[in-house]
Formats: C-alpha cells, structure tokens, sequence
C-alpha cells in the first residue's frame, strides 16, 4: 500500500511540471540559445512522462526502504526530481526559484519524519549530511570554475544540498553510493552520448545524473556500501 501510494503522489506531483514551467520566470541574461520555460511546457506528452518518471522513483524507493515514515520525503524528491531533470536536459539550467522551496520541503519532510519515528538521529544525520556534500559540491564548483571552464553550475551545488538531506536521513550508506553514482552516471553516460552528438561533451546537464544517483543510494546504498 506504501508503495502504491508513493507512486501516485509522485506521478501527480511530476503531472503538475508543466503547470509549474509556465510560471518559472526566465533568466535575466539567458543563453542566446536558451528555450523558454513557457514553451518546453507544451511539450507533447509532458505530464504524462513527468508523472511517470515520478511515480518510478518513488515507488523503488519506497519499495526499497523499510521506513514508511521517511517515504514522503522521496515522493517529494522524485515529483519534483522530474521537473528538474526534465529543465536541466533542455536548459542546462536548475531554477533557484524551484531548487529553494524543495529544500526546506526536504527539511520540513525530513524533520516530521524524525519526529515520528522518534529518532533525533535521524535528522542530524541529515544536517550533516547536508553540510558535508554541499562543501564537497561547492569547492568542486571552484575547481571547475578557476580550471575547466565551469564544470558545474551552481545550480548542481544547490541540488546537492537537497538530496543529501534525503539522502542522509537513510544514513551514511545512502549518502555516499547516492552522491557517487550520480557522478559515475555523468561521466560515463556523459561520454557516450558526447560521443554519439547527443550532449556537448564541454559542458552538460549533472542535474539528471545526480537525481538518479540519488535513488539508486536510497534504495541499494545499504547494499552496495554497507557502513
């Protein structure tokens, strides 16, 4: 039943995208090749994709972890997950305006999930969890500024932040394989569809790699990386 609804409160979630993408305002110097967010919103199929995507996620990792109480947070993260992966594909770009709100929602969620299993631990692991991977993210963002041409947006840096919230309430397992599959997604698939002229092989969207890395540390990190 968990896994079930977990699904379709994503997949609604991930429907309302287009809705969402109408809304975001454009950026104030956009790339000259930069698709508006109005128009990748009509995208034929769009929610339905979305919604799909959405209830996937969700759904593995509900069906993955064995605290119900914690599965709000990923139904969350998946909902929205979608519409990030979706934005960052076509634009290279993660809206702060949506990034923002999913944080503290991810801390809100993370917190009443603590509360409710009573476990205190389980939100500071969070918290650490968070500040560890965001200083991780942002000195490689500075790296990757002063040396390879930006090789993340800050976009990504924030990003991290939030799914290492998720991530950390699951505990160190889930951190370590959901950060690190992220970037072994970006690198390999990266190399293939550069290779194929799919991407630019200079620069192209992390968000997508780090919202599936993500799933896959919440729902085999135990497995994978047992601490």
């Amino acid at each position: 039943m968990t896994i079930a609804l977990a699904a379709f409160a994503a997949a609604m979630l991930g429907a309302a995208g287009p809705w969402v993408l109408r809304r975001i305002p454009e950026p104030e110097e956009p790339a000259e090749d930069k698709v508006p967010y109005a128009q990748l919103a009509d995208a034929r199929g769009l929610s339905v994709g979305l919604a799909i995507a959405a209830a996937l996620m969700a759904g593995l990792v509900a069906w993955r972890i064995d605290r119900p109480e914690l599965v709000p947070v990923w139904v969350l993260i998946a909902g929205v997950g979608s519409w990030l992966t979706y934005i960052d594909w076509r634009t290279k770009l993660l809206p702060f305006v949506i990034v923002a709100p999913a944080y503290l929602a991810t801390l809100l969620l993370v917190g009443l999930g603590a509360l409710l299993l009573k476990e205190s631990e389980v939100f500071t692991r969070a918290l650490v969890a968070n500040i560890v991977v965001y200083v991780i993210f942002r000195v490689l963002y500075w790296i990757g500024g002063r040396f390879f041409g930006g090789a993340f947006g800050y976009g990504d840096v924030r990003l991290s932040g939030v799914l290492a919230l998720a991530l950390g309430a699951l505990g160190g397992s889930a951190v370590f394989v959901g950060m690190y599959s992220g970037f072994i997604l970006g690198a390999v698939f990266g190399v293939i569809l550069s290779r194929l002229k799919i991407v630019d092989a200079r620069g192209y969207a992390f968000g997508p790699y780090m919202v599936a890395g993500a799933v896959i540390g919440a729902a085999w990190g135990s497995l994978i990386y047992p601490v």
